[in-house]
């Protein structure tokens, strides 16, 4: 049985009670149990043993740490090869020095092409010299004769090329495509059939 020492009237007693039966005092949890001064001295030690213990293991675990970091081998060490990425310098807008026309098979010269009203959509396409990525191409008719749109141009998402439909019989029109500087006009004649 476990005895406690009542720290008032030093009186031996059980540890199961919760005050001294000689003088009332009520007791912590912080009483010291009856134990040897033997026993009293191993529990002070504790403290010191296992920081003791965590400095061996500390110590052991950056040997073997270091260890591994300079292995004592003849194998060469690979080491991943650097190489650098060099950013692409901004360039400056491009520039076309050409713009070539072609619609039903063929390169559409200064004479043009005829188209009647009624038709089937057909097809426009062009070739950049020299060639680039993402152009910024725009087309447009003009109508000399009325202000309304005289044809439908359908252009495709990157530029290259449209559908063409003919609205109104309006005679001569201009078809005009630009592109960075380059630009190509050409007749374009809607008649009804």
């Amino acid at each position: 049985m476990k005895y406690n020492t009542c720290p008032k009237c030093k009186t031996k007693i059980t540890a199961d009670l919760a005050e001294c039966p000689e003088c009332g005092s009520h007791f912590s949890d912080s009483m010291q149990e009856h134990s040897t001064p033997r026993e009293k001295s191993r529990v002070a030690m504790l403290p010191t043993v296992i920081a003791g213990v965590l400095i061996v293991i500390a110590f052991a675990g950056g040997l073997l740490f270091n260890a591994s970091r300079h292995p004592t081998s003849e194998t060469p060490i690979s080491t991943p090869e650097i190489v650098e990425t060099i950013a692409p310098t901004p360039t400056p807008t491009p520039t076309v020095t050409s713009i070539r026309l072609y619609a039903f098979g063929r390169e559409l010269d200064a004479d043009g092409f005829t188209a009647y009203v009624g038709d089937k959509a057909f097809t426009l396409s062009i070739i950049l010299e020299p060639e680039i990525r993402n152009p910024a191409v725009s087309w447009s008719i003009t109508d000399s004769h009325d202000s309304s749109e005289s044809a439908a141009l359908v252009i495709s998402s990157d530029g290259m090329s449209c559908e063409f439909t003919a609205l109104k019989p309006t005679g001569e029109n201009e078809l005009t495509v630009r592109c960075f500087g380059a630009e190509i006009v050409i007749p374009v004649y809607l008649w009804e059939r």
